[in-house]
Formats: C-alpha cells, sequence, structure tokens
C-alpha cells in the first residue's frame, strides 16, 4: 500500500519519577480516523487517496525503574489509491503505519532517561497489544 507520510507530531509527552516499586502497566492504543486536510496547499488532492490522523495516546509506569510516561503522538498520512475506511485496512498495515509513532515514543524515553535517570532506558512494545519486554537497559 503506497502513503504519502508527514510529519510526526508530538502532542504531549509528561514524564514522572515514581517510587521503584509502584505497579508497572502499559497502555499504548493505537487509534485512527479519516481527516481532510487542512493544509491549502493539499486542497483537492483527496482524490489521489484518504487522509488519515494515526493517533498513538500512552500511559506507561515502567517495573523497576520508577518511573511513568504519558501523552500522545500523532501523524497524518495519505493512504493513495485508498478511499475506505480505517478499519477496513488491514491490521499489518495499521501496524506498519503506527510502529513509526511508537518508535517515536521509545526514543523519547531514552533520550529523557539518559538526562533525568543518568542512563537510558530502552522500552521494547510489541504489536499485538502483548506486552514484550517492557524496559531494558542501555547505558
Amino acid at each position: 500500500m503506497e502513503t504519502k507520510k508527514f510529519p510526526i507530531v508530538v502532542n504531549s509527552y509528561h514524564y514522572d519519577l515514581l517510587q521503584k516499586d509502584d505497579q508497572p502497566s502499559q497502555d499504548v492504543q493505537v487509534a485512527m480516523r479519516a481527516v481532510q486536510p487542512s493544509d491549502d496547499r493539499l486542497k483537492g488532492t483527496e482524490k489521489d487517496g484518504t487522509y488519515f490522523e494515526i493517533m498513538v495516546p500512552f500511559d506507561v509506569t515502567v517495573a523497576n525503574k520508577g518511573f511513568k510516561i504519558s501523552g500522545s503522538i500523532s501523524r497524518v498520512v495519505q493512504v493513495l489509491k485508498y478511499f475506505g475506511e480505517a478499519s477496513d485496512l488491514p491490521p499489518e498495515e495499521l501496524e506498519k503505519l503506527s510502529r513509526p509513532l511508537v518508535e517515536y515514543i521509545e526514543t523519547l524515553t531514552y533520550q529523557v532517561t539518559s538526562v533525568a535517570l543518568n542512563e537510558g532506558v530502552s522500552l521494547n512494545f510489541q504489536a499485538s497489544g502483548e506486552p514484550g519486554d517492557s524496559a531494558d537497559d542501555d547505558q
């Protein structure tokens, strides 16, 4: 499936220091909805394919690391030669389109923890909703 991708936007990113024994949690969701381009330069390009906004809200408490992150990241994509609903896209396409946003969360977290904790913490979110190793140290 051919797409035209627009920049990833960090709508919010919040880091909180917690007690190391706080309960771990992982809530990373992916939502996708059709949108109309708001940029005047893109008006009329809807004939080339549907525009979607991919949104990834997240709220994660990392096990044994003593911090929590939350926020929302989004991106607009145009799926060329596709005029259906977001819900009709194959799950593997949604995963492919959303993965760069999830990687942004992983990268931001590593960078923030490198400064805040003096050690970068790597997150590894898995696609199918299955929690993987949610925090591994990288120094």
